[in-house]
C-alpha cells in the first residue's frame, strides 16, 4: 500500500529486539531466530483492556499474525492483526509506530463494499494490532484449487468466465476507489492469496500490507511477489497502472492455472490467455491481455476504463465443461451404476447415481401411474411421498427424463435442500432429453437460489428462453444474473422482455418486473427506460409510494419538472415524515418551478 507515507524499502535493515510478551503466548516454528517472531496469542487472551478476547489464530508468519476474536463490547466476531515490533534502532521504531498510525488512521477513514472495516488500532506490549471485520470466505488461491474445474490445453484449468469477469469489475471498482484518494493508495501485491471471497461471490480485499513496515527491511527491499508485480515494480517505481497489471496477472492465474515462473523468455511474457483455455470469449482476452502489457503506457489507463471494457462484452452464453461437483463420487454426465428397485438413486446422504439403459420420457410408458402420482405429490407439497413414488417409477423405466426431473425437484424441495443431487439429477435429465426449456430453468433456479453462484445459472436460463421464448419468469431471473454478475445491458434486456410478456393480471408480477426494470435503468442513467418501468409498476399498484417517489426523481432527470412535481406532491404526505428527501425534492422542484 503506498500513499506517499515512507516507503518501507528506504527502511534500513536492524536486528530484532525481544519485547515483552501480550498476554499468553505459544511457540509458533520460526526460520527467523526472533523469539518475538516465535511467539503466539492463546484462546481466551484478552487485549485493548479486555475489549478483545481472542478465539483462535487464523494464519501466522515471523511478522506477525492474525486472530479471529471477539469485541465484547458489541458481542460480535472481528479479525485483529497483529504486528510485532522487529526494531533496535529507536528512530526507526519512532519512524515505523507513525506510519503505523498514519496508515491505520487512512484505513479507518475508507469506505468500500469490497475492503473490510477496519475498527480499531492500538498498541500493547511492544506490538501493534489492527482491528477489522471478521469475514467469512475462502481466498481465490483455495477457490482455484476446489473449484478451478473448467479445463483447458496443456494441463490449464480454471473457473468459469463470468465468475472471473464478475471479481474482475468488482476488483477494478475497488481499485478504483482506491487510486481515487488523495494521495493516491497503490495496493501493491494484489494476489490471489490477498483476495477473499464471500458464499455471495463478493470481493474483499484482506492484506493492505500495512505489517510489511513492521519487518526491518534493507534499503533494497520492495514490497511485490514475483509473477505478480509489474516491471516498473521491480525498480522500487509502482504508480497506479501497477495494481492493474497484478489483476491482469490475478485473473490470467485463476483462469488457467499458470504459473509465471514458466514465462518465455521472461516472466512478464504472459502467453495469451485462450492459448490455454479456448473457451474464452475473444473480448474478454484482449482486456486481460491489455491489462499485462510491459509499460505503463500500453495497459489501461485506469480501473474505471477497464471496468466499462468489461462491462460493454457480451454476455456469456457458453456452457463450460466442467468436472464432477467436488465430493460427488460421480460424474453427472456420465453413465452410472444402473437404478433398480434393489440399486434405487440415494434419498439420504448417499450421492444420487443416474441410471443406464433405453431412453423414456413422459407418463405414457409403464411407469407412468408414478409419474402422475408423483407430480400429484409434488403439485400438493407432499415432497417425501413424491420421492417413493419416483423411486417406483424410476424402477419401471429408469432412464426417464421427467423422472430425473423429479428427482431433481424433491432433492432441490427437500428442508435443507440436497443440491448437490438435484444437481446431478437436472444434469442426467438434460442429457436424457435437451430441449426441455422447464428442465433447464430448474437447473438454473439452483444456481441462482440454492448454491448460489449466477454466473453458472445463465447458461441455463439462455437455453431454456431459447426453448421458451414466451416464459416471462425465466427472462426476468436471467436478467438477475446478468445483473449479479454486473453484466447490465443485457440485464436491462431481459427485464424489459420480462416486463413485456407478463401477464397483466394479477398484477403483482408487473409490478416487480417494472420496479427491477426501472432501478436498474435509474442506476444506469436509461430514464427513458426507468420512467416505462416506475409507470408500469404503478398502474399494477397506484398506492406504492416509494415507486412513485422514485418515478419524481426520473422525471426531474429528464427535465419534466411539472410530471415531477405532480408525483412528488401525491407522496409528500405519506412519505415526507419519515424521508427528509421527499419534502427537500418538493421544495427544489417549487423553486424551480417558480412556485
Amino acid at each position: 500500500m503506498n500513499n506517499n507515507a515512507p516507503d518501507p524499502k528506504n527502511i534500513s535493515s536492524v536486528s530484532s529486539e525481544n519485547g515483552p510478551q501480550s498476554g499468553p503466548v505459544s511457540p509458533t516454528p520460526s526460520t527467523d531466530g526472533g523469539a518475538q517472531a516465535r511467539r503466539r496469542l492463546l484462546p481466551d487472551t484478552e487485549l485493548s483492556d479486555g475489549r478483545y478476547r481472542i478465539e483462535r489464530l487464523i494464519a501466522a508468519g515471523g511478522m506477525g499474525a492474525v486472530y479471529r476474536a471477539i469485541d465484547k463490547r458489541f458481542n460480535r466476531p472481528c479479525a485483529v492483526k497483529e504486528m510485532l515490533d522487529d526494531f533496535t534502532a529507536e528512530a526507526e521504531r519512532a519512524q515505523s509506530v507513525e506510519w503505523f498510525r498514519r496508515e491505520a488512521t487512512l484505513l479507518l477513514d475508507l469506505s468500500h463494499q469490497c475492503i473490510p472495516r477496519v475498527r480499531d488500532f492500538f498498541t500493547q506490549d511492544g506490538r501493534y494490532y489492527l482491528v477489522m471485520d471478521f469475514i467469512e470466505g475462502r481466498t481465490l488461491s483455495e477457490i482455484l484449487e476446489k473449484e478451478g474445474t473448467v479445463i483447458g490445453v496443456n494441463g490449464a484449468r480454471g473457473v468459469p468466465e463470468a465468475r472471473a469477469r464478475s471479481w474482475a469489475i468488482q476488483l477494478c471498482d475497488v481499485l478504483g476507489y482506491l487510486h481515487r484518494q488523495n494521495p493516491p493508495i497503490i495496493f501493491r501485491d494484489l494476489k490471489p492469496s490477498n483476495i477473499m471471497v464471500t458464499g455471495q461471490d463478493e470481493i474483499k480485499l484482506i492484506d493492505f500490507g500495512i505489517a510489511r513496515s513492521f519487518q526491518s527491511q534493507g534499503q533494497a527491499t520492495i514490497i511485490m511477489t514475483v509473477g505478480y508485480a509489474p516491471p516498473e515494480q521491480l525498480h522500487g517505481m509502482p504508480e497506479p497502472r501497477s495494481d492493474i497489471y497484478s489483476l491482469g496477472a490475478t485473473l490470467h492465474r485463476v483462469l488457467t492455472c499458470h504459473d509465471a515462473a514458466n514465462n518465455k523468455p521472461t516472466i512478464f511474457s504472459f502467453p495469451p490467455v485462450r492459448s490455454l483455455r479456448p473457451d474464452l470469449s475473444v473480448g474478454f482476452e484482449q482486456i486481460l491481455m491489455k491489462a499485462l502489457a510491459y509499460t505503463p503506457n500500453q495497459r489501461w489507463q485506469s480501473c474505471d476504463e477497464m471496468a466499462r471494457a468489461l462491462r460493454n462484452l457480451p454476455p456469456v452464453t457458453a456452457t463450460p465443461v466442467v468436472s464432477a461437483p467436488l465430493g460427488s463420487g460421480q460424474h453427472f454426465a456420465g453413465r452410472q451404476t444402473p437404478s433398480g428397485p434393489q440399486n434405487p438413486p440415494s434419498g439420504g446422504s448417499g450421492g444420487y447415481v443416474p441410471s443406464s439403459g433405453p431412453v423414456t420420457t413422459g407418463t405414457t410408458g409403464p411407469g407412468g401411474q408414478f409419474i402422475t402420482a408423483a407430480l400429484g405429490h409434488m403439485a400438493a407439497g407432499r415432497i417425501e411421498e413424491a420421492y417413493m413414488a419416483t423411486m417406483q417409477a424410476c424402477g419401471i423405466e429408469p432412464n426417464n427424463a421427467l423422472v430425473h426431473k423429479l428427482f431433481g425437484q424433491v432433492f432441490a424441495r427437500r428442508r435443507p435442500p440436497q443440491v448437490d443431487q438435484a444437481i446431478r439429477a437436472y444434469a442426467h435429465s438434460i442429457e436424457l432429453d435437451p430441449n426441455d426449456a422447464e428442465t433447464h430453468k430448474l437447473m438454473g433456479d439452483i444456481w441462482l437460489y440454492l448454491r448460489p453462484q449466477p454466473y453458472q445459472a445463465i447458461p441455463h436460463y439462455t437455453r431454456s428462453v431459447s426453448l421458451n421464448p414466451r416464459d416471462h419468469e425465466t427472462h426476468f431471473r436471467l436478467g438477475l444474473c446478468y445483473e449479479k454478475t454486473n453484466q447490465l445491458e443485457p440485464a436491462l434486456k431481459a427485464y424489459q422482455e420480462a416486463l413485456n410478456l407478463v401477464p397483466k393480471q394479477p398484477p403483482q408480477m408487473m409490478g416487480h418486473y417494472g420496479q427491477m426494470l426501472g432501478r436498474l435503468a435509474m442506476r444506469m442513467q436509461r430514464y427513458p427506460v426507468a420512467e416505462h418501468g416506475f409507470v408500469q409498476a404503478l398502474i399494477a399498484n397506484p398506492a406504492d409510494h416509494n415507486t412513485r417517489f422514485l418515478l419524481s426523481q426520473v422525471y426531474e432527470a429528464e427535465q419534466k419538472l411539472e410530471d415531477a412535481f405532480r408525483e412528488c406532491s401525491y407522496v409528500l404526505g405519506p412519505l415526507g415524515s419519515m424521508n427528509p428527501a421527499v419534502a427537500q425534492m418538493y421544495q427544489r422542484l417549487r423553486a424551480r418551478l417558480g412556485r
